[in-house]
């Protein structure tokens, strides 16, 4: 399992879902374009919206955890940290038969003892290499710039499908796609199991 795209690709990776108003016209998107994605879902709106889970991994995409409800894992312990971390695993394998490999801390926030339980519980943790900034950026025109003028190969592109802002995402994905393409990136996936 890679955490890291190969050479020369670009991950597409979408944090804070699934939410019925992103989810699925990002999903429509990759689809047009052929890219396969990394969604780190949150085990409450999976619970909330198991159809758009069934619905990413039917899709071909890879399935990652973000926690059960965003919070700082740094200050939980205990059972609080692992219902953070295991219950959303319980989720998604009760939705799709597959457990994720991967945790990506909110905030990316984590520390050696919060990483050591995530490898406790098989996984791996997760980060990112650039934070679009999506949910916070000015105009969809200075988010597709801004992507576009930060991005190497061998990145791992942090963007949101489930924050109240997405619809920036959502506008801005098919320019940010085309722009990477156009500079001779290729897409790949992080955090696909290999069993």
């Amino acid at each position: 399992m890679r955490i890291h795209p190969q050479p020369g690709t670009v991950a597409l990776t979408f944090d804070d879902g699934p939410s019925p108003k992103y989810t699925q016209p990002i999903l429509d998107i990759l689809d047009r374009y052929h890219i396969q994605a990394t969604f780190f879902v949150m085990g409450a709106f999976a619970k909330k919206y198991p159809h758009l889970i069934q619905e990413i991994r039917r899709r071909g995409h890879v399935i990652a955890n973000h926690t059960m409800t965003h919070p700082y894992l740094t200050r939980m312990y205990g059972h609080s940290l692992y219902y953070q971390i295991v219950e959303p695993n319980r989720i998604v394998q009760s939705i799709t038969g597959n457990i994720p490999v991967c945790l990506r801390p909110p905030f990316g926030l984590t520390n050696s003892r919060v990483n050591e339980f995530i490898r406790s519980q098989g996984m791996r943790t997760v980060m990112w290499d650039l934070n679009t900034f999506d949910y916070n950026r000015q105009s969809v025109d200075h988010l597709i710039q801004w992507v576009l003028t930060h991005t190497k190969p061998g990145y791992d592109l942090l963007m949101h499908d489930g924050s109240g802002n997405s619809f920036q995402t959502v506008k801005a994905l098919p320019a940010i796609i085309e722009g990477l393409r156009k500079r001779g990136m290729r897409f790949d996936v992080i955090c696909q199991s290999t069993t």
